[in-house]
C-alpha cells in the first residue's frame, strides 16, 4: 500500500498462523505490514524481506571481539547449548541458524545492526517479535530499546484463538495496550460467568487427553487417608518462562521438593504431579522418588478432570494456573504470572507463608478466588486484554466458538490507537555496510493464489472438517 504507514512484522513463518490477523486487521485500517522473515517465505499476503539471507549478509563482516558485547542477549542460547538434546526439536532456528553459543553474539550482533537499518528504511510504527528471550527477537528488541521504537511482543493467549500482546518485553501482567489493569473493569457478571460456563464445560486446554470421572479419580489418587488434594502441572524444560523467568525454581523437581517440604505438617496432604503432555522426557520415576508414599506422577488423566478433583492447584507460571481460576479453585503460584493477583491467587516468598496458605485451604478457611474479582479480572481479558486471531493449534477447532465472547474486544482499536500516536525511532548510527545492504535489499510483494488453487484450498478445508 504505497505511502500508507508500516507496521513490521519479524519472525519465522511459524508465527504467522497468529500474526496474520493482526496483520489484516491492520491493513484494513490503511497500515502496511511487512514480515521481515527469519527462515524463508511463508503463507503471508502482504509484503516481505528474506531476512535470513539478509542476516548472512550481514553476520559474515560482524566483527566478533565487537560481538561480545551482545553476550548478555543470549542467555537463553547458552541454555540451549548446554543441554541441546532438550531444546533442538523446539528451537530450530537456535540449532541451524545460531548453531553455536559461541556464535551467538555475532547473530546478535548482525540482527541488532540489521534492525537499526530496518528502523531507518522503513521509519515503522511498531516492530511486532514472538517472545523476545531469545535470539533473533532478543536482539531485536535491543535494537528497538536503543532506538526509542515501539515494540509489541507476543505469545499464545490462555484462550484458544488468542494471543498476549504486550509493549515492550512480555509483562508479568494483563496491563492493556492503553495502560489499564483489570481493576478498572466495570463488572458484568453474567457475561462473565457465561464465558467460565463455556470454557470449563468445553474443557479448553491446548492439548487433549483423556477425560475421566473427577469424583472417581479423586478417591484414587487420595487413597484411603488422603485428606486435601494439591495438584501440581509440570513446564517443559524448554520454557523460556522457566529458563529465564524463573527467580528460584528452574526444574520440576525443584518446584516438587519445595511443596513437599511446605505441606509436611499438613495432616492428609496428597501431591498429585501431572506431567506435560509434550515434554519428551517426563522423568516420571525421578518425581515419583521424591513424592514417596506421599503423592502420585500422572501423565494420562485431563487436567481439567484434575482440577475437577483437586482441592488446589500449585503452578511456576503455566496456563493450568489460569485453568484452575476458571474452575474457582485456589492457586498457589511459586514464580510471576500474569493471573498471580492479590484476591486471586496465592504467591509466596518463603516456606512459612506456603505452609499457612495450605492449612488455610486444608482447613477451608480460603475465599481466594474472590468470585467477584475473578469475574473483572476475566472481562478485562475478554474485552481488553486478549487479542482474539483465531488460529488453530493443538485444540480441536471447534473450541474456537469459545470467541463469540469476545464481540466487544477493543484491543484492535487499541492498537490502532497505539500506533497511530507512536512516534518515529529516534535516528541511531547504522553501520555503512549494513545500511547499504539493507537500502537495497528487495522488498517481496505477495502473490494471491490463482482462482482455481483457492477454490482447491476450500475444497480441502471442507474435507478436513468433514473428518473431524
Amino acid at each position: 500500500m504505497v505511502g500508507a504507514t508500516r507496521v513490521l512484522f519479524v519472525c519465522e513463518k511459524y508465527y504467522l498462523r497468529f500474526y496474520n490477523a493482526i496483520a489484516e486487521r491492520l491493513s484494513a485500517a490503511g497500515f502496511a505490514p511487512l514480515w521481515v522473515s527469519v527462515d524463508g517465505p511463508g503463507e503471508w499476503k502482504h509484503d516481505w524481506i528474506d531476512g535470513s539471507s539478509l542476516i548472512d549478509t550481514v553476520a559474515r563482516n560482524v566483527d566478533s571481539t565487537a560481538a561480545a558485547a551482545f553476550e548478555h542477549v543470549c542467555v537463553f542460547e547458552r541454555a540451549v547449548f548446554d543441554r541441546p538434546d532438550v531444546f533442538r526439536n523446539s528451537y530450530p532456528y537456535t540449532a541451524n541458524v545460531v548453531r553455536s553459543y559461541e556464535r551467538a553474539p555475532q547473530v546478535a550482533m548482525a540482527w541488532h545492526q540489521a534492525t537499526l537499518a530496518l528502523l531507518r528504511r522503513f521509519t515503522p510504527a511498531a516492530v511486532f517479535v514472538w517472545n523476545g528471550r531469545y535470539l533473533p527477537y532478543s536482539a531485536i528488541a535491543t535494537a528497538c530499546a536503543a532506538a526509542q521504537q515501539l515494540l509489541l511482543t507476543s505469545e499464545i493467549g490462555w484462550v484458544p484463538g488468542t494471543i498476549f500482546l504486550d509493549k515492550g518485553e512480555l509483562s508479568a501482567n494483563t496491563t492493556d495496550l492503553e495502560g489499564h489493569d483489570w481493576r478498572s473493569v466495570v463488572v458484568d457478571n453474567g457475561r462473565a460467568q457465561a464465558f467460565l460456563r463455556d470454557y470449563t464445560s468445553s474443557k479448553a486446554t491446548m492439548v487433549s487427553q483423556q477425560l475421566h470421572q473427577p469424583e472417581e479419580v479423586r478417591r484414587r489418587l487420595l487413597g484411603p487417608r488422603g485428606r486435601l488434594l494439591i495438584v501440581y502441572g509440570c513446564q517443559v524444560d524448554w520454557d523460556t518462562n522457566v529458563v529465564i523467568g524463573a527467580r528460584r525454581f528452574r526444574s520440576n523437581e525443584a518446584a516438587v521438593s519445595f511443596l513437599m517440604a511446605s505441606t509436611a505438617s499438613i495432616a492428609g496432604a496428597r501431591i498429585v504431579v501431572k506431567t506435560h503432555p509434550l515434554d519428551a522426557d517426563k522423568r516420571e520415576a525421578t518425581l515419583q522418588s521424591l513424592l514417596g508414599d506421599r503423592g502420585v506422577v500422572v501423565s494420562d488423566i485431563h487436567p481439567h478432570t484434575l482440577i475437577e478433583a483437586a482441592d488446589c492447584v500449585a503452578v511456576r507460571n503455566s496456563t493450568l494456573g489460569f485453568e484452575a481460576l476458571a474452575y474457582r479453585k485456589p492457586v498457589l503460584v511459586l514464580e510471576k504470572a500474569k493471573y498471580n493477583e492479590a484476591g486471586l491467587t496465592f504467591g509466596a516468598d518463603a516456606m512459612e507463608e506456603w505452609s499457612s496458605a495450605v492449612a488455610r485451604i486444608a482447613s477451608g478457611d480460603c475465599q481466594l478466588p474472590d468470585p467477584a474479582l475473578l469475574d473483572r479480572f476475566v472481562l478485562h481479558l475478554l474485552d481488553r486484554y486478549l487479542v482474539p486471531v483465531g488460529y488453530e493449534y493443538f485444540f480441536d477447532p471447534a473450541r474456537l466458538g469459545l470467541l463469540t465472547h469476545f464481540a466487544r474486544n477493543d484491543s484492535y482499536e487499541m492498537l490502532k490507537k497505539v500506533l497511530t500516536s507512536s512516534t518515529p525511532a529516534r535516528a541511531s548510527d547504522v553501520d555503512s555496510h549494513v545500511g547499504h545492504v539493507i537500502d537495497a535489499f528487495p522488498v517481496r510483494r505477495s502473490q494471491q493464489p490463482s482462482l482455481i488453487r483457492r477454490q482447491m484450498q476450500h475444497l480441502s478445508a471442507w474435507i478436513s472438517r468433514r473428518r473431524r
